[in-house]
């Protein structure tokens, strides 16, 4: 099992040509050619996703007067993931909780957060410290600094969050449901996964996944480009049939080809957000070395590749398997 996890954080971080796709598998290396599903009209963007999400979109959303407070503001609400970005306002914390059921990750960009996990000694996390909490531990992140802090959470989409007993107030439950005191037993190894609990990016920049469990993929891919020119408009990439991916801009400058848009440019704190269906396109832009985070629902999922010698037309039965 050790070689397997090994295997897939140094596959995770083969960048394959200039696109700098990752190859996120442990199952043999193939290739097939097959008939999948595509949407004929590029898949729309829904809100709160937008193709890219700077940090100045996200403060313009926030009034003069809470821009020190603590807020929240939605990158990513989709049937797999949500994710936002946080601002703790100074000597605030989040509620302690525990997400039963999947992990959760986060990226520290600005400021001081203490983070505490239960069976994890307390530690400092500064710009660039990614974090991934085991499900079913408790943790809190607390601002400890001087001025707000801000960091990018990522939750799965169907994540069920629990409260301490001792909790002096709670949340509204969700829709349907009430709150009902419960023993809750095995906690998630802090270990089965190899990659440990925080890293200090910034401190020490490397490629690999970072969190790869059934429902969440957080993988770093790092390079740098040989030239600074943009990626050729025929650059399709690939596109995923059943998921939505997007990127976290860590250091750098990424370039993308998303379909239906014009070629841009992000950089370090962007969110770059692309619907199922869509073609797209990475590539690292210069100068010096570019990370972008990928992050999806899928360790394991397909990338469909264009294919230059496929028949104009396929036969159509007008039936399918499930038909």
């Amino acid at each position: 099992m050790k070689l397997m996890k090994s295997t897939l954080a140094l596959v995770g971080a083969l960048v394959v040509g200039a696109a700098g796709i990752t190859a996120a598998s442990a199952q043999v290396s193939s290739t097939v050619n097959v008939w999948a599903p595509k949407p004929v009209a590029p898949a729309p963007y829904k809100s709160p996703h937008k193709p890219r999400t700077t940090l100045d979109d996200i403060r313009s959303k926030i009034a003069t007067p809470n821009k020190l407070k603590t807020w929240k503001v939605p990158v990513v609400d989709d049937k797999h993931l949500k994710a936002s970005w946080q601002q703790l306002a100074v000597g605030d914390a989040t509620p302690s909780m525990r997400v039963l059921d999947h992990q959760t990750a986060f990226i520290v960009w600005e400021g001081e957060v203490e983070v505490s996990i239960q069976g994890q000694d307390p530690f400092v996390a500064t710009k660039g410290y990614m974090i991934r909490v085991p499900f079913r531990r408790a943790f809190q992140l607390k601002n400890v600094g001087s001025v707000p802090s801000l960091f990018f959470e990522i939750f799965n989409a169907n994540a069920t969050i629990a409260y301490p007993a001792d909790s002096a107030t709670l949340p509204k439950s969700p829709a349907g449901t009430d709150w009902y005191l419960t023993q809750l037993r095995d906690m998630d190894s802090l270990t089965r996964q190899p990659q440990p609990i925080f890293v200090d990016f910034l401190a020490a920049p490397s490629a690999g996944a970072f969190v790869s469990d059934d429902r969440m993929f957080v993988n770093r891919i790092r390079g740098q480009a040989g030239n600074c020119n943009m990626q050729s408009p025929t650059a399709l990439g690939h596109y995923h049939a059943d998921y939505a991916e997007f990127w976290f801009i860590m250091e750098g400058q990424i370039q993308y080809n998303i379909e239906g848009l014009d070629p841009f440019v992000s950089e370090a704190g962007d969110i770059v957000y692309v619907p199922a269906g869509r073609w797209h396109s990475a590539a690292n832009y210069c100068p010096g070395f570019d990370t972008r985070i990928a992050i999806n629902g899928y360790p394991y999922g397909s990338h469909n590749w264009p294919n230059t010698n496929q028949p104009a037309k396929p036969p159509v039965s007008g039936k399918g398997y499930l038909d």
